[in-house]
């Protein structure tokens, strides 16, 4: 595939993406999708002619967004730890992890809309599965990071802790997460 035609297809996603979070699964039509990627008419449904297409090629491009700072973490933790120690770098992480909370909400409110489509749509069947490991995936390892590899460790449930803790904050039922609140549950885990 050419690169402008991936472009395109990239900003067909982002804009399915923008509308899952604003209008919920109901507002993605070819049409809106055209009209928020600023695209001629039919640019979207040329590229995915079948809504469940579209949803699953979201959910995957979604997945993508939700992991990829999982590198530049790494990288920040071992950078804070080497220069200023563990529990330096602990805070760090916990503030990478409540700044995300405030800059992707939209990629939360995405994820939940497709979440709840997969539970009601066969076609749909594994995307939530796929996008809760996703969004919970850099936060596992980073919690795996810190247990030094012991196996009695509750990381799952640290995970979905902190998961629980950000995506009640991006749906409006509870409050910002804090700092220390998630420093207080990697903690748990030294």
């Amino acid at each position: 595939m050419s690169s402008t035609k991936q472009a395109r297809r990239v900003v067909i996603l982002d804009a399915v993406i923008k509308l899952l979070a604003s209008r919920g699964l109901e507002g993605v039509t070819h049409r809106a999708i055209d009209e928020a990627a600023g695209l001629p008419q039919g640019s979207s449904s040329y590229y995915f002619p079948k809504k469940a297409q579209l949803l699953v090629e979201t959910s995957r491009h979604l997945a993508e967004l939700l992991e990829k700072d999982c590198d530049e973490l790494q990288v920040g933790f071992a950078e804070t730890a080497a220069k200023h120690g563990v529990d330096a770098a602990v805070d760090y992480v916990a503030r990478e992890v409540v700044s995300y909370a405030d800059n992707a909400r939209d990629l939360f409110l995405a994820r939940m809309e497709l979440t709840l489509a997969s539970a009601r749509r066969e076609e749909l069947t594994d995307v939530g599965e796929e996008l809760t490991a996703a969004a919970r995936r850099p936060i596992e390892f980073f919690l795996q990071l810190i247990s030094d590899g012991r196996s009695n460790m509750p990381i799952k449930t640290c995970a979905a802790l902190i998961d629980g803790i950000s995506l009640m904050y991006a749906t409006g039922q509870g409050p910002k997460p804090t700092t220390n609140q998630i420093a207080t549950v990697f903690r748990s885990i030294l």
